[in-house]
């Protein structure tokens, strides 16, 4: 049994200066059942007192972990062994709620009869000024396979996404202490091969990207590293059947070289299947092409 309906994940590192923008939005929320878990990924600012502040309030559950710094999704994988609510949700530290954001999540979860068919609930996000990030999804296709919804139906941008606590659980991230950045596609595309979602055109996050986020520091090498490792596990995962997505998989060898390339770094002994290694070497020629266009633009 869960002690709550809800984790609110966060993962931080450093963000001290906009983490309370956050709580603010979770003091707010109109469905009160969750616990507020963050896992400080090293931090070297005020964080933790911060925090400690926020606990001393008694105005919701919070729960703090300090870790080594390691990367987004080794916090990921640390929050959801310590997940305490049935559903987990992400909401990053620069991100913020709808304030009805985990009541829509929680009457949406309530209405879905089979929910062992279930692996999470897809909702939109949006920016301060309420504009959709990316497109909404298909009115016609509210229950479906996550990746059906970028890579069948043309779905675009980021997404609020509430996994069920015992698949986050379930599938956890692959860690390396080289690799301190690993694109979330290798778990929740993985997922999606035996789970469906249930996609609501409802917002949930409201998102920003900063200038120290993820998205912005892209191209970087410590980056460029996790992408061409995210590309060699969707390829060893055979994540992208070439029967269903056959862009996607052409897709993953030419990438697995344009990154090792812009990362200056190979993985091709790690390629499990001799048909995915021959495949790679013949895809070589258009990673390099994509290699020589975006090499120029490697943040040192």
């Amino acid at each position: 049994m869960y002690k709550y309906k809800f984790t609110i994940f966060t993962p931080t590192y450093n963000r001290a200066y906009i983490l309370e923008n956050l709580y603010d939005d979770l003091k707010k929320q109109t469905f009160k059942d969750f616990e507020w878990l963050i896992v400080d990924d090293g931090s070297t600012d005020n964080t933790k007192e911060l925090i400690d502040r926020f606990i001393n309030d008694n105005k919701i559950d919070i729960k703090y972990i300090y870790k080594e710094n390691g990367g987004k999704h080794t916090a990921i994988n640390t929050g959801a062994k310590k997940a305490q609510g049935e559903l987990f949700f992400i909401v990053d530290s620069d991100d913020g709620l709808v304030e009805n954001s985990l009541e829509i999540a929680n009457n949406e979860w309530n209405l879905i009869d089979k929910k062992e068919e279930f692996s999470s609930i897809v909702g939109l996000c949006i920016h301060e000024n309420n504009e959709i990030i990316g497109t909404k999804m298909p009115e016609d296709k509210k229950v479906c396979r996550f990746t059906d919804l970028y890579f069948k139906y043309g779905v675009k941008g980021d997404k609020s996404i509430i996994f069920r606590s015992d698949k986050i659980k379930k599938y956890p991230f692959p860690e390396s202490k080289e690799v301190k950045f690993l694109p979330e596609s290798i778990v929740w595309h993985e997922i999606s091969k035996k789970y469906l979602s249930k996609c609501i055109n409802k917002p949930m996050i409201i998102r920003e990207y900063l200038d120290d986020g993820l998205t912005n520091n892209i191209l970087t090498k410590s980056s460029l590293k996790g992408r061409a490792l995210e590309f060699l596990y969707l390829i060893n995962q055979n994540t992208y059947p070439l029967n269903k997505y056959p862009y996607m998989w052409i897709k993953n060898y030419i990438n697995l070289a344009r990154y090792s390339l812009l990362a200056d770094i190979s993985y091709f002994k790690e390629i499990n299947k001799l048909s995915d290694k021959i495949m790679y070497i013949l895809s070589y020629p258009l990673g390099y092409f994509k290699y020589s266009k975006q090499k120029k633009s490697i943040i040192k």
